[in-house]
């Protein structure tokens, strides 16, 4: 892991003369107020104050201490309705604990809500002091982070290449699924199908990556019809089940990436008649709390994300204190919890 010390930030003043304009036409372009202004100019002002690294800070308390005590989480449209979310909130959760003794507020900003083309002008507008990202797709914009904004962050729920230069929090996705597909080859499966969740979601494809890796290490060929994508829902899981249990010879034992559509497998068992444990086992990852009131109970790997929203939380506060900027993956393990949807 590297370590490097942040530069000292220009002034609004150095960025207004570097674009020609007034200090009050910089202040309203990189403030709420950019409309006010012609379209080229606001690309100008916004284009020099990326190049200089600039962020802005308005309010009061921060023009003497430099901080807003508030931290930004920062989510994909996909991921931005909380109440539908239980990862979310779970991870929010663990900030919370962490950066509330501290006196931090937090600030949700969701990408749907900004204009792409201002999109980091409103992002680093001096009202938060460092941003937790929660999960940026594969192609997001936010991974554009460190060419836009000097803001310190950390990621949650994506272990990025190391290459990106983020620090990254995660639970052991890879491990827990290589796990998993031990342990069921242990317990006699052999033909074990797969459901994966959405392509453009890193923790969708390591997972589905690890069931294949360990899959061959076992000597097992994976047929591509072991596999149906379920993108992360109830309803996407119940689909890919439809495809999964027409396979033949049929498959014994099915792993979906996440609850939700190990859920959706389970409605569909029930509908085609297909008895769990008996005839199919199943097992999920996350153990969200309907996994445990599931017909039957869920296996499933318990994904500690609590822990990832704290471990994130504590991450960021050290960088924001210190001005060093932290690189690399830290991975938490999960846990294997059995209950009565696999077969002894």
């Amino acid at each position: 892991m590297s370590v490097v010390k942040r530069r000292r930030r220009p002034t609004l003043a150095v960025v207004a003369r570097e674009a020609g304009v007034s200090i009050g036409t910089a202040s309203n372009i990189l403030g709420a107020k950019a409309t006010l202004h012609s379209p080229e100019t606001v690309e100008r002002v916004l284009q020099v104050a990326r190049q200089l690294g600039y962020r802005p800070n308005r309010i009061a308390r921060s023009l003497a201490a430099r901080r807003s005590q508030t931290i930004g989480i920062v989510m994909e449209p996909t991921h931005a309705v909380f109440t539908r979310n239980e990862y979310a909130t779970a991870v929010l959760d663990g900030v919370v604990d962490r950066f509330t003794p501290e006196g931090y507020h937090i600030k949700i900003i969701t990408l749907r809500d900004l204009n792409p083309r201002l999109l980091w002008a409103q992002i680093d507008d001096g009202t938060i002091d460092g941003a937790i990202l929660i999960a940026p797709l594969i192609g997001s914009p936010l991974l554009e982070w460190h060419e836009h904004t000097q803001l310190p962050c950390v990621v949650v729920g994506s272990a990025l290449p190391e290459s990106m230069g983020f620090y990254c929090v995660d639970s052991d996705s890879e491990g827990m699924i290589t796990e998993v597909v031990g342990w069921l080859i242990q317990r006699g499966h052999r033909r074990i199908g797969f459901v994966q969740g959405p392509e453009e979601q890193w923790s969708a494809r390591q997972r589905e990556h690890a069931y294949r890796r360990a899959m061959a290490a076992h000597g097992i060929c994976v047929r591509p019809e072991w596999l149906a994508r379920g993108f992360y829902t109830q309803e996407g899981g119940r689909l890919a089940a439809e495809q999964l249990l027409r396979v033949r010879p049929p498959l014994t034992a099915i792993i979906a990436s996440n609850d939700p559509m190990a859920l959706g497998v389970l409605e569909a068992c029930q509908q085609h008649g297909v008895r769990v444990p008996d005839d199919l086992s199943v097992v999920g990852f996350d153990d969200i709390p309907l996994a445990a009131l599931a017909n039957p109970p869920l296996t499933t790997v318990r994904n500690p994300i609590h822990e990832i929203g704290y471990h994130a939380a504590q991450a960021l506060l050290e960088q924001m204190t210190t001005g060093e900027v932290k690189r690399g993956n830290c991975l938490i393990r999960g846990e294997l919890v059995i209950r009565q949807s696999v077969a002894p």
